[in-house]
């Protein structure tokens, strides 16, 4: 087998005159990168080696581990690619960072860090500095604008101040059913009525762990497994009903379309991905009475700041997140909330459990 090699400035311009030269089937056996200091070594950064086609050495064994090799190749050089430009680009915002005053630096690091995608941190820097200019050299003062331009973004629903049912949808494993106990002790607490209203008919452990519940707490309940008996429940019941529905689409989707009127939130864990989050919400949006999102587990998540991507993205209000395992452990957000949420993340995190012990 003959392989020919050649050498070239960078791996981008490489590999488009490598398919110049031999077409796009080209087999690349392998790339190297080159010290180029022109003291002795190579001036030309890498090297880009071939084999050539119609070789009769080479046999039809010997292309299939060939092929596999160069798509290993081009993967790594993919992957070596688009890491670059992120870098370049990384290098581009943080040189137009740098021309701001050291607070918002010191912001523009802190929600990065935190998990903020680093083109809306920087349109929110931007943002801060535009309305404030030179004031933004205080920190107090450029930490409460960025708060304000955060909740701006993002609108907040608040669910705690109606009498009206309130309807769980979610994926399964969501955290619906611990949503549904934090709210009705929330609203509780606030001497205001509340039943949970409890649709399984998959599962009739939910029974039981709402009795417990409901023992407790003296917060009372209702269980059902039939789509109609749901419906004249929250239609009969008193006070507020915060009504918990299996995880099961299908039913889910047959329960909304019935109960178009009725306010939903949709329940999803912090860590769920983009597009899970975008599909599921699409399945409810536009035909439902959809009032926000409440996003759980947050303590589970080491960063939190992927959150305020998520919800504008969504285009959803925030209406509440939860923050560990007790039934204290929910928040309904305001404007200093959601700004230490994708501020300080998990630090806020921390601080808002011991607020609410």
């Amino acid at each position: 087998m003959r392989v020919r090699t050649h050498s070239y400035e960078d791996i981008r311009e490489g590999m488009e005159k490598i398919r110049e030269i031999y077409g796009p089937d080209t087999i690349i056996v392998d790339i190297k990168h080159n010290n180029h200091n022109g003291h002795g070594w190579s001036k030309k950064s890498c090297e880009i080696s071939v084999a050539l086609e119609g070789d009769p050495e080479l046999q039809e064994k010997d292309l299939g581990e060939l092929r596999k090799k160069t798509e290993s190749i081009w993967s790594d050089a993919a992957q070596f690619l688009s890491g670059k430009l992120i870098s370049v680009e990384s290098e581009m915002i943080m040189d137009r960072v740098k021309t701001y005053p050291l607070p918002l630096k010191v912001l523009y690091e802190k929600i990065v860090k935190n998990g903020v995608d680093m083109h809306l941190a920087m349109s929110m820097i931007s943002e801060v500095y535009g309305e404030i200019g030179q004031l933004a050299g205080n920190s107090v003062k450029a930490t409460f604008f960025l708060k304000n331009i955060i909740a701006r973004r993002i609108a907040i629903s608040d669910i705690t101040g109606s009498d009206k049912p309130l309807m769980l949808l979610g994926p399964t494993g969501a955290g619906k059913t611990e949503t549904a106990k934090k709210l009705a002790k929330l609203l509780s607490e606030k001497h205001e009525q509340a039943t949970v209203v409890v649709f399984d008919p998959i599962k009739r452990g939910s029974y039981e762990d709402f009795r417990a519940f409901s023992g407790s707490t003296g917060i009372p309940f209702v269980y059902t497994t039939s789509i109609d008996d749901l419906y004249l429940k929250i239609v009969n019941g008193t006070g507020r009903r915060i009504i918990d529905v299996t995880g099961h689409l299908d039913f889910q989707e047959k329960i909304a379309a019935k109960a178009p009127a009725i306010e939903k939130v949709i329940v999803l864990p912090a860590g769920a991905r983009d597009e899970k989050m975008k599909n599921y919400l699409n399945r409810f949006k536009g035909r439902n009475n959809i009032a926000g999102v409440i996003f759980t587990k947050l303590d589970e998540e080491d960063s939190l700041g992927h959150l305020c991507h998520n919800l504008i993205n969504l285009s959803q209000p925030l209406c509440s997140v939860t923050t560990g395992i007790h039934l204290g452990d929910i928040v309904i957000p305001n404007t200093e909330i959601l700004g230490k949420l994708f501020i300080e993340g998990s630090q806020w995190k921390r601080e808002e459990s011991a607020l609410l012990q």
